[in-house]
């Protein structure tokens, strides 16, 4: 077999700090990593490139100039920031011998929501796999690095105080450990690959969780033959046949030590099997206008059909293993079953799909303005003032926020901000705050308590991919289903604003896009801020008071006499309704009558 072996096998990167600290002086912080070398000789890291998660050797890879390591050396490399700068803001207990390694490039930008590091040596081609790759998790508000689990070796705990090595920068009061890396960890296999018996033309795959540091390099083996190309930790292999069965192990090799899990089997069923399911579709709702794939995928021998139906109603064309919904409407709600067969037999799955009325939140209230007329604000705080935005909710019922996404102006879900708290809920006329990089208490410290409503939701977010410019922009609001970047909840645009004046929304002309003004709908001057020094909002409120009501639903009421069904409507006045009617042969709507009156009473053709 061959090997990725040699000096380059024995380095690691142990240590990541991801998320730019706005602890302290941010001027003198960025991002950067570590890398150790954990052999027995020293190592030239001349011609080597680097890149992050999104890049690969050409596009946008640092290249590095000449750089030894010796046997058991860290050395870190930093972000556009001098070395200089970099023991001020870590401080005395740096080791004074640790080599720091300056780097810039518009293409690297290690994401604090999330990313990874790629290192390949000095001969690798453009389409070479790296000799060192890390992934690593959302940093958020946390000003500790990421470092090694001693369990595991994976890039995935957080440094502490009572770590080996770790200490608290100088300025700001960062945890980390640069320039001090672990021991190396003994290479192991945790979970081996376990044994399999699939159906011809079906796919499966084999795992292997292994635990060491450096981390170890993959090659997988069949009944003890090398697989080209098969060097990651899972091996997948598509459309089994006879020819498949045998078995298959992974050698490991990490520059330090080398091993091989204990084989597992691959079988082929032969005998004709009736279908069963692999993957099923659950319950679920979609916003009227939304998408939804539904997948549903089973084995059997031979291959399964399936056949898609609505309301026991077979829909035509749908014979594959997913059915796809566009501009969804109520009519499309109902019982959705997928029937799998083959001459063996066959399987059933039903599922039920709500079309819901889109949620009626709206984007009430942006600060764009960063920058503060107040020169003493960071001093007396010890934090800055940052973006800010807030959301309203119109609808009568709680809803949640849970995977709901925003952006800027940019306007792609590909790189919004995802809510991940599965406790975000909205209720009706509840406005919710969100503060960049800020914690809730600083916000509340800014504002101050007095002004914002008992309770107000606000929620810290950072992201590399949003930043409201205070020259203009804009913002984007969708929920957790939407596919489609136009398919927005809501969305707001904004010019340039003046330094600490947010843009506001008129609760009475629900028109969005004026500055604030003070005592007009709740806006306030905040606290922390010097008097005679404008910083004007009314975060969690859009006037006066704690919250916006919805509307009253509305009472229907209905009586059939003399051949006629009559309604009556009782609902807010100054607000229009519109009564329709179903037609039940294809489920179209159409409209009977519609009234601006407190009360309205409209005849029903006689059937």
């Amino acid at each position: 077999m061959t090997w990725v072996t040699g000096l380059e096998a024995q380095l690691a990167i142990t240590e990541v700090h991801s998320n730019q600290s706005t602890n302290g002086t941010p001027a003198i912080h960025a991002d950067w990593f570590e890398v150790t070398h954990y052999g027995s000789a020293p190592v030239d890291l001349r011609g080597w490139r680097l890149n992050d998660s999104n890049g690969g050797t050409t596009n946008g890879a640092v290249t590095l100039a000449p750089l030894t390591l010796s046997p058991g050396e860290s050395v870190v490399f930093v972000q556009d920031l001098d070395a200089t700068a970099f023991r001020s803001w870590w401080g005395p207990s740096l080791p004074a011998s640790v080599q720091i390694v300056t780097y810039s490039a518009s293409g690297i930008g290690l994401s604090s929501t999330g990313d990874g590091l790629r290192l390949w040596d000095a001969a690798a081609g453009p389409d070479s796999a790296p000799q060192i790759s890390v992934d690593f998790g959302a940093a958020g508000t946390n000003s500790a690095t990421f470092v090694t689990d001693p369990r595991s070796g994976l890039l995935t705990a957080r440094a502490t105080a009572g770590n080996p090595g770790a200490f608290a920068a100088a300025d700001g009061g960062d945890i980390g450990s640069p320039g001090v890396a672990g021991p190396a960890i003994t290479l192991s296999i945790a979970v081996p690959p376990a044994d399999r018996t699939v159906n011809p033309g079906d796919s499966t795959t084999f795992t292997v969780e292994a635990a060491g540091l450096p981390r170890p390099r993959y090659q997988w083996l069949f009944n003890g033959t090398a697989l080209t190309g098969q060097n990651g930790p899972s091996l997948s292999l598509t459309n089994v046949q006879a020819a498949s069965s045998g078995l298959y192990s992974v050698a490991l090799d990490n520059g330090l030590q080398t091993l091989t899990s204990p084989p597992a089997r691959l079988s082929i069923a032969a005998a004709p099997t009736a279908p069963r399911w692999v993957q099923t579709p659950g319950d679920t709702s979609v916003l009227e206008g939304g998408s939804l794939t539904l997948a549903a995928t089973a084995s059997g021998v031979p291959e399964p059909t399936y056949q898609w139906s609505l309301d026991g109603r077979p829909i035509a064309g749908a014979t594959g293993t997913t059915l796809s919904l566009t501009a969804l409407a109520p009519a499309q709600a109902g019982a959705y079953s997928v029937i799998a067969s083959n001459a063996s037999g066959s399987v059933t799955h039903t599922v039920t799909l709500s079309v819901l009325g889109r949620p009626q939140i709206r984007i009430t209230e942006v600060s764009s303005a960063r920058t503060t007329l107040d020169p003493g604000f960071i001093d007396r705080m010890g934090f800055a003032p940052e973006d800010w935005w807030e959301i309203t909710s119109f609808s009568p019922a709680p809803i949640s926020l849970t995977g709901w996404r925003f952006d800027d102006n940019s306007a792609s879900l590909a790189s919004a901000i995802t809510l991940t708290d599965t406790n975000l809920v909205i209720l009706p006329g509840e406005s919710i705050v969100f503060v960049e990089r800020l914690t809730a208490d600083q916000f509340r410290t800014w504002w101050g308590a007095s002004n914002l409503p008992p309770g107000l939701k606000i929620v810290s977010y950072t992201g590399s991919g949003i930043g409201l410019s205070s020259g203009g922009d804009g913002l984007r609001l969708w929920n957790a289903t939407a596919t489609a970047n136009a398919d927005t909840i809501d969305g707001v645009d904004f010019p340039a604003g003046d330094p600490g004046i947010s843009f506001n929304f008129d609760p009475d002309t629900r028109e969005f896009g004026k500055p604030s003004a003070l005592d007009v709908h709740g806006t306030v001057q905040a606290v922390a801020t010097l008097e005679g020094v404008k910083e004007w909002g009314s975060p969690g409120r859009i006037r006066a008071g704690d919250t916006e009501r919805p509307p009253t639903s509305p009472r229907l009421a209905a009586v059939l006499a003399e051949g006629a069904l009559r309604i009556s409507l009782q609902a807010e006045a100054s607000r229009t309704y519109r009564l329709q009617r179903r037609n039940a042969a294809d489920g179209s709507w159409s409209t009977v009558g519609a009234s601006q009156t407190r009360r309205q009473t409209v005849p029903s053709p006689s059937r």
